[in-house]
């Protein structure tokens, strides 16, 4: 695909959606304190985030964590400003993720209630380039952080993870305060609603255990109950969160705030 097609759909569909000539202007004073913030998570939670303004087409802030910098410097990635996604982007990856990231921004534009909206965030897996040239399926997720005045997306918080995912273009949106996400269909571009099974104490008991590396007969005998229902509640939980083993669904679980 040329980079020319992703840079029309990906950046300058976005700033044509977002409202950016009535947009909220940011005060230089409470930017630099919202840098400096953010700077402070990224280093003592060791993660990499990013703040990106898609008013000015630019990246205001790039945390020092390597995942998402490519043997590049934070200052070095600002001044290539987005169309660093082209170089770091898996080229077979870059279509599926232009659409689930379009939609995406769509949906939270013109879909949602405000207060809803204060409570998602879109997370997309992709694979990215590091520094010695190969690449890493990364889980981005993007949290909405100025809105314009027409309530429309500015600016986002986005944080880069590695991810257990066999595949790019799993998409959702995920809302914090209820038991339901939206999932993308890429052949039909659109986010579909799915309500989140909860999990019963007892999964997540073993969940916790699983990723502490507890065999099933240790986890059987802690909690008392034989092999044969450890395997059967191992097998309810990868049917509730649509998962194929245990890691993805540890992964899964704390990533959506299930255990």
């Amino acid at each position: 695909m040329p980079s020319s097609y992703f840079m029309t759909s990906f950046v300058q569909h976005l700033l044509a959606s977002i409202g950016t000539s009535n947009g909220k202007k940011t005060k230089s004073g409470h930017e630099a304190g919202v840098i400096d913030m953010v700077d402070t998570f990224s280093r003592f939670l060791n993660q990499s985030i990013y703040w990106a303004d898609f008013s000015r087409s630019k990246f205001l802030y790039i945390s020092s964590h390597p995942l998402f910098l490519a043997g590049h410097t934070p200052k070095e990635i600002q001044k290539m400003g987005f169309s660093y996604y082209e170089k770091i982007i898996e080229p077979n990856d870059m279509r599926t993720i232009m659409v689930s990231n379009e939609i995406g921004f769509r949906f939270f534009n013109t879909q949602l209630p405000l207060d809803w909206r204060r409570n998602c965030y879109l997370a997309v897996d992709f694979r990215i380039l590091q520094e010695d040239g190969s690449y890493i399926m990364v889980t981005q997720t993007m949290v909405p952080f100025q809105l314009s005045n027409e309530n429309k997306l500015i600016s986002t918080l986005c944080f880069v993870s590695p991810s257990l995912s066999p595949k790019a273009g799993n998409a959702v949106i995920q809302n914090l305060s209820e038991p339901l996400q939206y999932r993308f269909n890429p052949e039909t571009r659109r986010f579909y609603l799915r309500y989140q099974d909860e999990l019963t104490p007892r999964e997540k008991e073993i969940l916790l255990r699983s990723g502490q590396g507890e065999p099933n007969s240790t986890i059987g005998d802690e909690l008392n109950i034989s092999v044969s229902t450890v395997k059967q509640h191992k097998r309810n939980i990868f049917r509730k969160l649509d998962v194929t083993n245990i890691s993805e669904a540890i992964y899964y679980a704390r990533y959506n705030r299930l255990i």
